[in-house]
């Protein structure tokens, strides 16, 4: 079961899509986007495994994340960490916006990946570990949301191998066609496929 989201703020379009992998009805993946205030919470993530028993891991981790969000992603990880405890565990990847500013914060353990189109490229990279067992600890990382660029956050059912030169639309596609098409491409089939697309300005 295919399933979408989908938030505009402002000049910000935000947009996910996801797909479980073949033989699947559910995923092991999800997505949170919440608003509060000037900031916008961005969260993928990504339960071991696939079927029944990581949708109920990724299910357990929105449910907290939709409530328990703070704009301190450091802090939020640690909590979430302490929710999945005694489950299968996950990946996930924690980003916050300040829409007025335009400074984006994110951190992220396991497979999880951010990327930036646009005006520049840059790849924000998630620690090694494990959420509800064990990893290293987590750091901050900066970026800053710049005039009609795209930032992707994916779990690691879309593969890492894709640049502008093989979607050179990124650069123009709303940010629903950008997440449906990345997971179209480059999702591979044998585990579920989730990409979230944020495109700021036009």
């Amino acid at each position: 079961m295919e399933t979408k989201r989908k938030l505009n703020i402002g000049d910000i379009d935000v947009a996910s899509f996801a797909r479980p992998c073949l033989g699947e009805r559910v995923s092991g993946d999800t997505v949170v986007i919440e608003h509060r205030d000037e900031i916008l919470f961005l969260a993928i993530v990504d339960a071991l495994g696939h079927g029944p028993q990581a949708n109920a891991v990724a299910n357990r981790a929105e449910r907290f994340l939709r409530n328990g969000w703070s704009s301190d992603v450091i802090d939020t990880m640690h909590r979430l960490h302490s929710e999945l405890k005694g489950t299968i565990g996950a990946a996930a990847g924690l980003c916050v916006v300040d829409s007025v500013t335009r400074d984006l914060r994110y951190t992220g353990v396991g497979n999880t990946v951010l990327r930036t189109f646009g005006s520049q490229a840059t790849r924000l990279i998630s620690t090694d570990g494990i959420i509800g067992s064990r990893f290293r600890t987590p750091a901050v990382q900066a970026a800053r949301l710049n005039e009609s660029g795209i930032i992707l956050l994916y779990s690691d059912g879309v593969s890492d191998r894709f640049d502008v030169e093989q979607y050179p639309q990124i650069l123009y596609h709303s940010a629903s066609a950008i997440a449906r098409k990345i997971v179209a491409s480059f999702g591979k089939p044998y585990d579920d496929a989730t990409c979230m697309a944020m495109r700021y300005g036009r």
